[in-house]
């Protein structure tokens, strides 16, 4: 799974009404326990299945083994949607968990239940942020505080069928490293039938398309939201020409078909996609059901501009009166971010290493030189941002998402679909409760 930002949608629309209308303080969290002998128990939801889910469950497992005291209970709650809605249902109920593993995370800060981050680093010595690249940590803040920790992250690269490439005469070992490449090689890539009916596409993006076309929305000097976070400005001209290049591959290049991105993995699969969009979190998966060559690279650059968007889950949290349980929840929370446990996850999911130094590490560079196709990821860390977690950034998702289907549908110009969303996600900005400390 992705990580992007798409699997939120949903719930952050469910989040934010209910912290229109919410109580600043939520009050405290029903799990975990201390015994008698001081023992602490505690409960912690995760939302990662798979060969992710049982990485998870590998390092609970090792926390467990060398944390005598503390013992934790891991439940899998199902995706980040599904998760997400379970915590602001236990919020109600005061049922919550201890820790959690999320998508979206930050914008519980406006439910009043969880703890920041900042708050227990600031009161440990051993911890030092320094260490993280500070995009991961932009990534977990909102209204300037830390609320949440980076642990599985992503970023957006290009993946592609070495074995078409051949055929089509293009070197498999020179993928585009930019837009103009990758229109080339997209031209090259799709083929016609004897009807003129495309037999093979050039490129495609998966569905979380919003997050590939902010990727470009960046690249080109456009921003997302404005520094006060009151109104987006992706109508500006920068972020227009690339929906406008966007647009063009469908209607005018004929490399990318119209509205087909949920297909888009099963095409490149079956051999009939020759690039794609996707997020490194796919990239062990993708490789083991493909039945050709997989190249990756960097997501394209605008010009020689590198800017990649961090998706991904966080660890949170939950507030409780117990001191002891709370530390003890910190204790676990920088047990799963610790150097050892990010080579671990880094190693068994596609996931990317959180430290700044990680690439000079022993380990990480053995994940390359076992799987190259690793490389793309870990050569875009330099270039990962964050953007910035503001009130409705669900919406503005689901905003964008809505103006690529427009422009591939040609029911509207990149120009208006573009100032249809940021009428729609500037109207949400006014109306739904800001992140305050």
């Amino acid at each position: 799974m992705k990580r992007n930002r798409w699997f939120f949608i949903l719930v952050l629309a469910v989040l934010l009404l209910t912290s229109c209308g919410g109580t600043k303080d939520a009050g405290t969290g029903g799990g975990g326990k201390v015994d008698s002998k001081g023992n602490v128990t505690l409960e912690f939801w995760y939302a990662l299945g798979g060969d992710s889910g049982k990485a998870i469950e590998d390092l609970v497992k090792q926390f467990n083994d060398t944390h005598p005291t503390i013992q934790v209970v891991a439940t899998y709650q199902g995706n980040y949607t599904t998760a997400m809605a379970k915590v602001y249902s236990a919020i109600t109920g005061n049922t919550l968990p201890n820790i959690a593993q999320l998508g979206g995370a930050p914008l519980l800060g406006t439910s009043g239940a969880i703890i920041p981050i900042s708050d227990f680093v600031a009161s440990d010595s051993s911890f030092n942020l320094d260490d993280f690249y500070p995009s991961f940590l932009e990534y977990n803040t909102a209204g300037g505080v830390l609320w949440t920790a980076p642990f599985n992250n992503s970023v957006p690269i290009l993946v592609y069928n070495k074995d078409l490439f051949i055929a089509a005469g293009l070197d498999p070992d020179n993928p585009p490293q930019n837009t103009e490449e990758l229109l080339v090689a997209a031209k090259a890539l799709t083929k016609t039938d004897a009807s003129g009916t495309p037999s093979q596409w050039g490129l495609n993006a998966r569905d979380d398309t919003h997050w590939y076309l902010s990727t470009f929305f960046l690249e080109n000097g456009a921003q997302i939201v404005s520094e006060d976070e009151t109104q987006v400005l992706y109508n500006s001209p920068e972020a227009v020409e690339m929906l406008e290049m966007w647009s063009n591959w469908v209607n005018v290049d004929k490399v990318m078909p119209p509205n087909q991105h949920q297909e888009a993995q099963s095409d490149f699969l079956s051999g009939k996609l020759g690039m794609m969009f996707a997020s490194t979190s796919l990239v062990s998966s993708i490789q083991t059901e493909a039945s050709f060559k997989v190249g990756s690279t960097m997501f394209p650059a605008v010009g020689d501009v590198h800017k990649v968007p961090l998706g991904g889950g966080s660890l949170v949290i939950f507030k409780n009166d117990d001191e002891r349980i709370r530390n003890a929840s910190w204790e676990f929370v920088k047990f799963m971010i610790s150097k050892d446990s990010s080579i671990y996850l880094t190693s068994h999911t596609g996931y990317i290493p959180i430290y700044k130094d990680a690439t000079s590490w022993p380990e990480i560079q053995a994940i390359v030189e076992e799987n190259p196709l690793r490389k793309a990821a870990f050569d875009s860390l330099p270039y990962a941002v964050a953007i910035p977690v503001f009130s409705a950034l669900g919406n503005s998702d689901l905003a964008l998402q809505n103006a690529v289907e427009q422009v591939e549908l040609g029911t509207a110009s990149p120009q208006q679909a573009l100032d249809d969303a940021k009428t729609s996600v500037d109207h949400s900005i006014k109306t739904q409760f800001q992140v305050t400390p």
